[in-house]
């Protein structure tokens, strides 16, 4: 009885280990987000004894083990239906000008009459997710507003480095709004939407789109929690994320420098993501430079954002830099197609919806482009959810409080302003 006890006390033990998770202050659902990253970090942990016990490799890194499982799984997502109960909306795949879509489309639509559309851009930091994967955000999307939505695929790293993302993206947008007549929409309102990585490539295709004259402007953009920048891993929201511990869902401190290193190089070299991880990989001279000292101003967060253990840049930060890492990536980090916060003219982007998120290790980034496009003058609201983190889940039964009040916010304003 007494070894039984022991184990039963052991196991209870165990399970308070691994489900109990420190949460932000006021998260409305606590142990909701315990539970979702307790399961996450199971599934990662048996996925690495699997590559330990089948393959005789150790993982290096959560990063390689999120790219073994995401391989294996994810790609395997089932095709989803063109149609599910209870729905106004049928879908189908295309192409645009050569790029995979799945349009989404109301089922009691009036044949003949052109309907607002949105493109969807799905996150994954460049290098997985699916248009298979997003099915039923942007079908919610698409129920919702009651308009024409439209997933992109692209390519990913590390097999397809940058531009080719920006190149697929690109070309299915202005496919769209050159043919907007054959798909039946209106191509004077078309917004793109995108989260995360999704939002790098939606300021980029929309500036890109504004820079061409053959084709319509966007009339909408929608960023949730954008990626906008890989210059500066130093900013008050990356320093509060390496002091903070929220377990693997909020872990996107870890991942982001391996994001870069393959999206820009096609590897994650050790050495080259430790120095992304130091904000190292960038010289003295360009940390010097006029567009790093204006465009990344630390100034422009606000000083309530700021965590206590917030380091401002001192005059040794521009001598950190490794050239040779610099002169690998420079042409990548600095052109505005992967770093739309770099564009010096913004006077022609559309009306935009930034959301960002308090425990986010980009909400910087979000409030550095805001806070460009209000000085240019272009329509913006930027909406901070203070307990909220990348990637928080805002649709089906699994969406949590503040995922959903994102959904409603950001759909609402689509609604109002396309």
């Amino acid at each position: 009885m007494a070894v039984f006890m022991y184990i039963v006390i052991g196991l209870v033990m165990l399970c308070c280990y691994f489900l109990y998770k420190p949460v932000p202050s006021g998260f409305p659902d606590p142990w909701k987000y315990r539970l979702t990253v307790t399961a996450a970090e199971v599934f990662m942990s048996l996925y690495g004894l699997k590559m330990l016990i089948r393959d005789f490799r150790r993982p290096s890194s959560s990063y390689e083990v999120m790219m073994e499982a995401w391989s294996k799984n994810m790609t395997s997502t089932p095709i989803p239906p063109a149609e599910v109960p209870g729905s106004n909306i049928k879908s189908r795949l295309d192409s645009f000008g050569g790029i995979k879509v799945r349009v989404y489309e109301p089922k009691d639509r009036v044949p003949g009459v052109p309907l607002p559309a949105f493109l969807y851009l799905h996150g994954g930091g460049l290098v997985i997710g699916t248009i298979d994967f997003y099915d039923r955000g942007v079908r919610m999307i698409t129920e919702r507003l009651n308009i024409i939505g439209i997933a992109v695929s692209y390519r990913l790293a590390p097999q397809h480095t940058f531009p080719a993302a920006f190149d697929d993206t690109f070309a299915a947008t202005k496919w769209l709004l050159s043919h907007a007549e054959e798909v039946g929409v209106d191509p004077g309102r078309v917004a793109l939407m995108g989260d995360s990585a999704g939002g790098l490539l939606t300021a980029a295709v929309s500036a890109a789109i504004a820079d061409d004259p053959s084709v319509p402007d966007i009339k909408l953009q929608v960023m949730l929690y954008p990626w906008l920048q890989s210059l500066d891993l130093n900013t008050p929201s990356y320093q509060k994320m390496r002091q903070a511990k929220f377990g693997t869902l909020m872990d996107v401190v870890n991942l982001m420098p391996n994001f870069m290193s393959a999206a820009v190089l096609g590897s994650t070299d050790k050495s080259i993501v430790g120095q992304i991880s130091t904000n190292q990989h960038t010289s003295g001279d360009f940390k010097r430079s006029l567009p790093y000292r204006t465009f990344l101003d630390h100034s422009i967060i606000p000083s309530h954002m700021k965590p206590a253990c917030y380091r401002p840049p001192s005059p040794d930060d521009d001598d950190e830099g490794n050239e040779k890492t610099w002169e690998s990536m420079k042409d990548v980090l600095t052109s505005l197609e992967f770093s739309p916060l770099l564009r010096e003219d913004m006077t022609k982007l559309p009306r935009t919806f930034i959301a960002t998120c308090g425990y986010d290790v980009l909400r910087d980034d979000g409030i550095f482009y805001a806070h460009r496009l209000k000085k240019a003058g272009v329509p913006v609201e930027w909406v901070n959810y203070e307990n909220g983190y990348h990637g928080i889940q805002w649709v089906g039964d699994s969406a949590f409080v503040i995922g959903r009040q994102m959904a409603n916010d950001f759909i609402k304003y689509t609604k109002e302003h396309l």
